[in-house]
């Protein structure tokens, strides 16, 4: 009898261990669950919030190498103008090229233009007939340019590129372009010494 008490005792005892174990094991998983969740939820928020840095990263990065874009072409521009001003081109010069202009507009016939004229290669004349008679014209670099009298009328805008300078003059009505002289120092083609003469002139829309 005894012993059957007994064995009843150390069997609810052993009950008692392992519903307190189980207990304790439940408690102990659940706590695990619930750190694993923090741990979770703590690093999507370090993820997210990684992912915003590189984005703010991102952009700012884009925005650095456009503003060393600018800043490039901004260098390169100040450059342009630094050799403009380095230029050998004075005064003097600008009037010499205009003079040299003033002489040509003021030429009756053809050959009397050719002492304007830069000795280049690239540069010829052109006439209809050994006696001169036009119409007549230059060829500056293979484009030809028709020389018509009397049709340079006042100067309308000048630059300086370096050591050339350039000249636009409106023209007459009857003329559908403004005319640009590409000036520079250069001997001519019987007056070997050098001096302001037309390398080159372009044909520049009326109204720009």
């Amino acid at each position: 009898m005894n012993l059957k008490k007994n064995f009843k005792t150390y069997t609810l005892a052993l009950l008692v261990v392992l519903a307190t174990i189980a207990i304790l094991d439940n408690l102990r998983i659940s706590d695990l669950v619930e750190e694993m969740q923090e741990d979770k939820d703590k690093l999507a928020d370090k993820v997210a919030s990684l992912e915003k840095k590189l984005g703010i990263s991102s952009n700012t990065s884009d925005e650095l190498e456009k503003e060393n874009k600018r800043l490039v072409e901004s260098l390169f521009q100040l450059e342009e103008e630094v050799d403009a001003l380095k230029s050998t081109v004075e005064y003097q010069d600008f009037i010499d090229a205009t003079s040299t202009i003033e002489s040509y507009m003021a030429m009756e016939t053809f050959k009397e233009t050719w002492g304007f004229i830069a000795l280049k290669n690239g540069t010829s004349f052109s006439m209809r007939d050994s006696v001169g008679n036009c119409p007549c014209s230059f060829a500056f670099y293979g484009k030809s340019f028709e020389w018509v009298p009397n049709t340079v009328l006042t100067l309308k805008e000048f630059r300086i590129e370096k050591e050339k300078i350039l000249l636009t003059y409106n023209t007459v009505a009857d003329i559908k372009h403004n005319y640009q002289f590409v000036m520079t120092k250069a001997a001519g083609r019987n007056d070997k010494v050098e001096r302001w003469r037309i390398e080159e002139i372009k044909l520049k829309v009326k109204g720009n």
